[in-house]
């Protein structure tokens, strides 16, 4: 009797362990799952999407999963990530969408749309030039012939209305940082051999607008008016002599007597500091700019940017390496499509985009790109800008 009242205890107690076992797992499982969830409800309210593309659908929150390249990407999968990406490309979080452009490449490294969503970052975050070759690079890869002939038609589009808008603001530094690059991934291309020489001669840097032009035959039509252009220039530099200004000034003025007349606007300005600021409106916005005559291109704050609509108002050019009074930096150039100051209406401005924070107590640098468009003077003791509009007399022809 006491053999069996043994047996039972001994079977009591193995099935209690069982049972303790299996709600001990039970619950683990539940603990695992909560932890699961409650992960992906703090990446939903954080809108972190560190999640990685898997195989036929699904993501994975572990960084270490990784398609290996046996099992292709289910098209659904791609197409989330790709909407994703496109979501914060618009959203402006390129940081973000940098590093998770370079997580799903690593995976689908030749995948098009990831690729095509690259190329546009590098377009909006790096220097134009830069953007271009790696369009170019783009090009030259195994891309579907639908995906290639779009590559060539951004480099086209983007080229041409880029060099158009500096060459209108007559931003000839510019002009060549755009075409040096090209000049040298494209050497061949003659458009880049001539507009990067054009920007040479206007700055007088005329050995290495020859050295360009000796890529095209010496009597090349386009190649030679350069050449006149530039050595007339050089002349022309050296007969008016620049170091007297005051017989500049004469000669001016007896152009103006003898060409048409003047009509004076006086500007109010107003005083801060060592600055003088003066009132514009961009587009519809007002603006408080501060005049900026050692500034080769007006420039905007990033507020104002914002204000004015971003890149859903001002067309896009590039971003170039700028000089400032505080040194260089790397900013995006955009076209103003309106522009009025101390009354005048101008269309398509360049300005460059400042970084955030640069120009917190003002909306603007006014350049020498809109004030070139005058003769002008400041007045500092009645704190008044002079503009004098050149015009021709009425009987003209």
């Amino acid at each position: 009797m006491n053999r069996v009242l043994v047996y039972f205890l001994l079977g009591l107690l193995v099935a209690s362990i069982g049972i303790n076992g299996y709600l001990w797992l039970r619950l683990e499982k539940v603990n695992q799952n909560a932890i699961s969830h409650e992960s992906a409800y703090q990446q939903r309210l954080t809108g972190d999407s560190s999640a990685v593309l898997q195989p036929n659908g699904g993501h994975s929150a572990t960084q270490g999963a990784r398609y290996n390249g046996d099992v292709p990407y289910s098209d659904e999968n791609i197409a989330n990530a790709v909407r994703d990406l496109r979501k914060m490309l618009e959203a402006g979080h390129y940081d973000k969408l940098a590093e998770q452009l370079n997580r799903y490449l690593k995976d689908a490294p030749n995948n098009e749309a990831l690729l095509l969503i690259e190329a546009e970052l590098i377009k909006l975050t790096q220097p134009l030039s830069t953007a271009l070759i790696h369009y170019y690079d783009l090009a030259d890869s195994s891309l579907s012939t639908s995906a290639r002939n779009n590559v060539n038609a951004e480099i086209s589009t983007l080229y041409q209305q880029a060099q158009r808008q500096l060459r209108q603001a007559q931003q000839w530094e510019l002009v060549a940082q755009l075409n040096e690059a090209l000049y040298q991934r494209v050497p061949d291309e003659h458009a880049y051999i001539l507009n990067l020489a054009e920007a040479y001669a206007h700055q007088q840097k005329l050995t290495l607008m020859e050295d360009v032009l000796a890529a095209l035959p010496f009597n090349h039509s386009k190649a030679q008016a350069i050449r006149g252009f530039a050595y007339q220039e050089e002349a022309s530099s050296i007969v008016d002599n620049p170091a007297n200004p005051s017989s500049l000034r004469e000669n001016s003025e007896s152009a103006i007597t003898a060409e048409g007349y003047v009509r004076e606007v006086y500007v109010p300005l107003r005083r801060y500091g060592d600055q003088y600021r003066v009132d514009a409106i961009t587009l519809d916005e007002d603006a408080d700019m501060i005049l900026d005559t050692g500034a080769t291109i007006s420039a905007i704050s990033y507020s104002l940017f914002r204000r004015m609509g971003g890149y859903s108002t001002l067309p896009f050019v590039g971003n170039f390496q700028v000089y400032t009074a505080s040194g260089s930096i790397e900013a995006a150039l955009v076209k103003i499509p309106l522009f009025k100051f101390a009354g005048y209406e101008i269309s398509n401005i360049s300005a460059i985009v400042l970084p955030e924070d640069a120009l917190p107590e003002s909306d603007g640098l006014l350049g020498m790109n809109i004030l070139g468009k005058f003769d002008f003077s400041i007045l500092p003791q009645e704190n008044q800008l002079l503009l004098q509009e050149r015009k021709k007399p009425l009987n003209a022809d």
